[in-house]
């Protein structure tokens, strides 16, 4: 049994861009909403869902049952919660979604609530966080986890039984497990990645996709001296994927005299944006299974047949 996780937005905002550059036909159907029949632009809900029914068809021509989960992002609390420490957090993030995507997004959860599968959207709570605490808490319940995403960040989950399938625009899907978890990211961020050195890795170089500062100064080959100071100290890397961990290791690197203060201040306020939020009680067991019957029932009134399998 295979547990796919899917990070919605970059599915939604993925055709989006590609229907406003005129790279993709426009779709329109007659559908019901609120009790009345619309003529509506369903391209973008169309496509996104087309690819989610991708990956379920890719694990049954493998003969494997696939549970899927689909996360969707809610505006973060951390910068609530975090106060001036986290006022740059995610900044640069351009607003380019209207009132109409979002009642997209809305009419395609409930499209794949009624096709069986699970959703999560959790108000305070980024896809992120979700995904984490999915990995986290529900992994054993499954032979394997694929986490699909084009976000380095999830990299973090990835275990013995979980792997990310990546997504980027210039070379579309690569699959990272621990087998080539540090080739992979070596060659992207030009320094020594141990497998599980990515948090240690983003709150100390940073990471300008998420306006995370890390150190002021230290870049990647910074980043190669501080491994190999910590192999030396006998860091066991496979666990530094978790932050209270990461946190142990500022710890000594603090006790080691490694860093001055104001450095390890820095890496404590970048540590605190990266931390997963809290587990919440609405991230609940992934259990419901899609069949064919449900399919149906779900796409049919959008007049989606080609999904209807």
């Amino acid at each position: 049994m295979i547990h796919i996780i899917v990070d919605y937005s970059f599915l939604y905002y993925k055709y989006k861009f590609a229907l406003d550059s005129g790279r993709m036909s426009r779709l329109s159907a007659e559908i019901n909403i609120n009790g009345q029949m619309v003529e509506r632009d369903v391209s973008q809900m169309y496509y996104s869902l087309r690819e989610i029914e991708s990956f379920r068809k890719a694990v049954e021509e493998h003969g494997e049952q696939p549970i899927i989960s689909i996360c969707f992002d809610m505006p973060s609390e951390r910068k609530e919660e975090e106060g001036e420490a986290s006022s740059k957090y995610k900044s640069n993030r351009k607003h380019v979604l209207k009132d109409e995507d979002f009642e997209n997004i809305a009419i395609v959860q409930s499209i794949l609530d009624t096709a069986g599968y699970n959703t999560y959207r959790i108000e305070g709570y980024e896809a992120d966080d979700i995904i984490h605490h999915l990995c986290k808490t529900y992994t054993d319940k499954f032979d394997s986890v694929l986490i699909v995403t084009p976000d380095a960040d999830l990299m973090v989950n990835i275990t013995d039984k979980i792997r990310v399938q990546r997504y980027k625009s210039t070379k579309g899907y690569s699959v990272v497990g621990i087998d080539n978890f540090s080739s992979y990211l070596e060659a992207e961020m030009k320094c020594k990645m141990p497998y599980n050195a990515l948090t240690l890795y983003k709150i100390t170089v940073g990471d300008k996709s998420d306006c995370i500062d890390g150190i002021k100064g230290f870049g990647p080959k910074a980043f190669n001296g501080l491994v190999d100071h910590l192999t030396n100290m006998g860091i066991n890397w496979p666990v530094c994927g978790a932050a209270d961990n990461v946190e142990l290791i500022l710890n000594r690197l603090e006790q080691s005299g490694y860093f001055p203060a104001d450095k390890l201040a820095q890496a404590r306020t970048s540590l605190r944006l990266v931390r997963p939020r809290p587990f919440h009680p609405d991230i609940v067991e992934p259990c419901s299974i899609s069949s064919a019957e449900k399919r149906k029932e779900a796409y049919l009134p959008y007049n989606m047949k080609s999904l209807a399998q």
